[in-house]
């Protein structure tokens, strides 16, 4: 699947997260970009999974029979 990030959006997205937080954890010596892009790897089948749900609902309200199918189906 193609990645959605590149090097500036993870940057964006570093700098934006600069809340305070009391139990900080702290890495002196981590690529950010590596770092994003293992991130994506874990979550992207944890989303899919999830759209892949959605999906068999949405369609389980049109056609009972499609929707056990689509189950049936890998996300």
């Amino acid at each position: 699947m193609k990645s959605h990030l590149n090097e500036e959006l993870v940057k964006q997205v570093f700098f934006y997260s600069d809340e305070k937080r009391p139990d900080p954890l702290i890495a002196d010596e981590v690529d950010i970009v590596q770092f994003a892009e293992k991130l994506e790897a874990v979550l992207r089948p944890l989303i899919a999974a999830e759209e892949h749900k959605r999906c068999v609902t949405i369609v389980a309200h049109m056609n009972r029979e499609v929707a056990n199918a689509l189950a049936g189906q890998r996300p």
